[in-house]
Order: C-alpha cells, then sequence, then structure tokens
C-alpha cells in the first residue's frame, strides 16, 4: 500500500475542542513519518449522523475506516477519553503513529 492510499477521518462535534489536539497530533506524525495521506475533518452534527458514522465520541479518528480503539459500539455524542492517553481528549502519538503504520 502506498502513502496516498491511506485516509484519516477526524470526526467531532464543537461541544468538544479536544478535536483541535488530536488534528495538531495527526499532522505531526504524518510530517514526523514523512507519509502523504488523506486527512479529513467531520462534523458530526446529531444523533443520527452519530449513529450511521459510529461515532464514538469526539474526537474519533478512523484510519482506512477503522477506528484507533477499535470501538464497534453504537454512535454518541460525547466528550472521548483515551485510556492510552492518561484519560485525556485525544489520543497519544504513539497510538496514531501504530495505527498509521499499521496500514502501510
Amino acid at each position: 500500500m502506498k502513502d496516498s492510499d491511506v485516509t484519516l477521518d477526524l470526526l467531532y462535534f464543537d461541544g468538544c475542542p479536544s478535536y483541535r489536539q488530536a488534528w495538531n497530533d495527526i499532522l505531526d506524525v504524518l510530517v514526523e513519518e514523512k507519509i502523504d495521506a488523506s486527512v479529513r475533518l467531520v462534523a458530526v452534527e446529531d444523533m443520527d449522523s452519530a449513529r450511521e458514522l459510529q461515532f464514538a465520541g469526539s474526537p474519533t479518528i478512523k484510519v482506512n475506516g477503522k477506528d484507533l480503539e477499535d470501538y464497534q459500539g453504537e454512535g454518541v455524542l460525547a466528550c472521548r477519553l483515551y485510556k492510552g492517553n492518561d484519560g485525556k481528549g485525544w489520543p497519544s502519538k504513539e497510538l496514531l503513529r501504530d495505527r498509521i503504520r499499521g496500514v502501510l
């Protein structure tokens, strides 16, 4: 798979500002790893969209359609905490890096 085949979706809603840190970290990791990927910012505005997108809370990051923490539950409109990043509202750069490398 080529770098250009990597797609990252950052799903968010405005009630949780942590997505801004996640966005910056995604861009940092891509630059550090010299990966040319497509990155999309996707606003989740209602419960119907949350269910349809299997939104695990804001921010949810999917690499080639797969949630970083393999979330398989119902869609929710809530702020998300990442257990692998000491319960912060965004994932660690290490998790991002591992998941992105995993699809290359």
